[in-house]
C-alpha cells in the first residue's frame, strides 16, 4: 500500500468515525430530551434533520431545538 494511500485511508476513517459518533450523541440527547423542551419540530422531525443532513443538522439541533439554557 503507499504511503498516502494509507494515510488518506486512515484520514477517512477517522473522520467517519467522528461523524458517526457525533450523530449518535446529538440522537442521544434529542431521546433524553422531554416534548415539551423542544422547540420548532417534534422529535421524528428533529431526528431526521439530524440523520440526513450532516453536518448541518446536528448544528442545527444543538442550535435550535431546546433554546437557550436558562441558570
Amino acid at each position: 500500500m503507499n504511503g498516502q494511500l494509507g494515510v488518506a485511508l486512515i484520514t477517512a476513517v477517522v473522520v467517519l468515525s467522528v461523524v458517526v459518533w457525533f450523530d449518535r450523541r446529538c440522537l442521544a440527547d434529542l431521546a433524553r430530551t422531554r416534548d415539551g423542551e423542544l422547540h420548532l419540530f417534534d422529535r421524528r422531525t428533529w431526528a431526521l434533520i439530524i440523520v440526513l443532513s450532516f453536518p448541518i443538522g446536528p448544528f442545527l439541533y444543538l442550535a435550535y431545538a431546546k433554546g437557550p439554557r436558562r441558570l
